[in-house]
């Protein structure tokens, strides 16, 4: 079966705004989820983002780095789950379930491919 990765996108914001034993609540929901897809055996690894600060690299002529991974707004990728799953629409079905589209953040579901062999 194919991987995917959900990369969990959220209003960073809004953790600031939770009292200590609101934002460790609100973890122990991802914990049981990431629980849950290990149970399953789908789960193939899972990294937080450390802050929202980033940079992005690109080259025209001279390299630049440019501050911030994203475009300007609040919300930002906190972190990812790469997943096993029989097809998008399995895939989607895992990431409904991710408690960040509960509160209303979104997760973005891509297919992990393998580098091609030189």
């Amino acid at each position: 079966m194919p991987d995917f990765a959900l990369f969990l996108r959220d209003d960073h914001f809004m953790y600031q705004q939770h009292t200590p034993e609101e934002f460790a609540a609100h973890f122990q929901k991802f914990v049981r989820w990431a629980e849950k897809l290990k149970a399953e055996r789908r789960l193939r690894g899972v990294e937080r983002l450390e802050g929202t600060d980033g940079r992005t690299v690109r080259k025209r002529g001279d390299a630049l780095v440019v501050d911030g991974p994203y475009v300007e707004g609040k919300e930002a990728v906190l972190g990812f789950f790469i997943v096993e799953a029989a097809d998008w629409a399995e895939a989607a079905r895992i990431a409904a379930e991710c408690p960040s589209v509960a509160t209303g953040g979104s997760v973005e579901v891509r297919a992990v491919g393998a580098f091609p062999k030189p």
